[in-house]
């Protein structure tokens, strides 16, 4: 049943399994089961060289896809290059499709204020992530159910609408394991962590966080918002309500 659809009892028990694995091994089970129709997506966030590196470990040439919105801080994309050549990343970058003209134009109208999120955060980040998705089969990436209330029943494996399955391997870690494998590896932080920015999107709505128990409130801080849309890829479109 190599790389095939999964009835929801063979999930379940999959999904057991996985509960009592390490990322390490999920991982390679990813790779196996997918290549080579398997990526790994990447914000180049705070603390992506854990999630990096552990695929990197299962297959050094991984394809890894990284969604530019325009928006990202400068020291987000110098952390992209910076690891791309430490580790030989195979690293596939998918920009929106906004154009640059309209995301300076953005840039010098809303520095001082949040910017419409479909811009960044919505409409055109989706439709880039889409195509960063198109052709795969598995999609590996690096949600954490610690991480928001949105994601605390994040599985480990599923199956999405289109038949892709998607890969959470960390879904069960807590920050302070993911904290502990840095150290262990010696793995580098986004350089503006050590700014106090634990969670890191784009630069004109993201700030470190208001609440020291949460840190993805830094992210839309003040907004009525706490996802950008791309992990409702997939999933079954929700009524209005």
């Amino acid at each position: 049943m190599r790389g095939s659809r999964r009835t929801p009892q063979e999930l379940r028990q999959l999904n057991d399994a996985f509960e009592r694995a390490q990322p390490a091994e999920i991982i390679r089970w990813a790779v196996e089961a997918f290549r080579p129709d398997v990526a790994l997506t990447s914000s180049f966030g705070a603390d992506s060289a854990a999630l990096i590196h552990m695929a990197i470990q299962a297959d050094p040439a991984i394809s890894i896809r990284f969604v530019d919105t325009g928006f990202h801080f400068p020291e987000t994309l110098q952390f992209l290059e910076d690891l791309r050549r430490r580790f030989h990343l195979n690293v596939r970058v998918f920009r929106t499709r906004l154009a640059a003209g309209d995301i300076e134009r953005l840039k010098r109208e809303r520095a001082a204020r949040p910017i419409d999120d479909r811009y960044c955060c919505g409409e055109y980040k989706v439709e880039a992530t889409e195509r960063a998705l198109a052709g795969l089969r598995c999609w590996i990436t690096g949600l954490m159910r610690e991480e928001a209330p949105t994601r605390r029943h994040t599985p480990i494996v599923e199956v999405l609408e289109s038949g892709m399955t998607k890969v959470a391997p960390i879904a069960g870690w807590t920050a302070k394991q993911l904290y502990a494998y840095m150290q262990e590896h010696r793995l580098p932080f986004h350089p503006l962590w050590a700014r106090g920015y634990t969670s890191i999107g784009c630069a004109l709505h993201t700030q470190p966080p208001v609440d020291p128990r949460n840190p993805r409130s830094g992210r839309w801080a003040g907004q009525d918002k706490t996802e950008c849309g791309i992990h409702d890829i997939g999933k079954p479109k929700r009524k209005p309500t």
